[in-house]
């Protein structure tokens, strides 16, 4: 738990920034609904890094100008033609780390990563992969589906159903390594889910922040979102790569040095906005 300083001067900027209302400083207490969100110790005018551990120091004025950020993600494409070039453990190990500031929608830092370098085990989930998800999309969409589909969900979910299927059934067919796409790491994000935090949008926050951090290390990103379904469908898949029982993977990372360069940026439809 956090402690109120000793050198206190009651601002009480920290009570007033609280979300969980869980500090009094006349009372100089703080309860038991404190979620660690260190909100207090960001603000905090007498605290510092030499009494409090999770300080770094004082705030850094940010040097990112909004062109910057701009670009940055104008040249971030999720990228599916790797080097054969492994990356380093340390810096594997160094971007996780530092991701550690990544936001989050619950606060309960719940998320956990297994990292994938060992090149059976990369093709062992890509073929694990495809089985699982041939298997579903064979029995859930066929002609016997097809009225019970069209009869609960409407033709056009069925048609976008059946679009799914022939997309990836040919893809399959066409490259086996259509999941890993032979990247040289797989980084994925999984979790206790409980009632009362949120994995799925704390991976997801992460992820987008990942592929930018990425970008900056000259390293090249592809979320997979076939893997995080087959590994609802397939104990064999979570077991090879030691992912607990009571833990969902909700968030599934290729990352690796792009073997081609992207020499454009180009435009994307604006998206639609409205105001209330």
């Amino acid at each position: 738990m956090i402690s109120i300083p000793h050198n206190c001067t009651d601002c009480k900027l920290c009570e007033k920034i609280c979300p969980t209302l869980s500090i009094d400083i006349d009372k100089k207490t703080i309860n038991n609904n404190c979620i660690e969100c260190y909100q207090c110790l960001a603000v905090c005018p007498v605290r510092d890094e030499h009494t409090d551990a999770e300080i770094l120091g004082p705030t850094i004025k940010n040097a990112v100008q909004p062109f910057d950020f701009e670009t940055l993600l104008q040249q971030r494409r999720s990228v599916r033609i790797f080097k054969d070039q492994k990356i380093k453990k340390d810096t594997l190990i160094e971007f996780v780390n530092h991701m550690k500031f990544s936001p989050s929608a619950s606060n309960t830092r719940a998320l956990e990563f297994t990292i994938i370098e060992d090149k059976n085990t990369l093709k062992a989930v890509n073929d694990l992969t495809i089985s699982a998800l041939t298997k579903t999309f064979k029995h859930g969409v066929n002609w016997f589906t097809k009225p019970l589909i069209k009869a609960f969900m409407g033709s056009t979910i069925y048609n976008e159903m059946y679009a799914s299927k022939t997309k990836f059934m040919r893809k399959a067919a066409f490259d086996p390594n259509m999941i890993c796409y032979n990247a040289p790491a797989l980084i994925l994000v999984h979790a206790k889910k409980t009632p009362t935090n949120m994995p799925e949008s704390d991976a997801n926050i992460w992820l987008g922040m990942a592929m930018l951090y990425a970008q900056t290390l000259d390293l090249a990103t592809c979320t997979n979102g076939y893997i995080i379904n087959a590994a609802k469908r397939n104990k064999e898949l979570r077991q090879r790569v030691n992912i607990p029982d009571h833990h969902s993977i909700f968030g599934a990372l290729l990352i690796g040095y792009p073997q081609t360069k992207y020499i454009n940026r180009v435009d994307r439809p604006e998206p639609q906005v409205q105001f209330i």
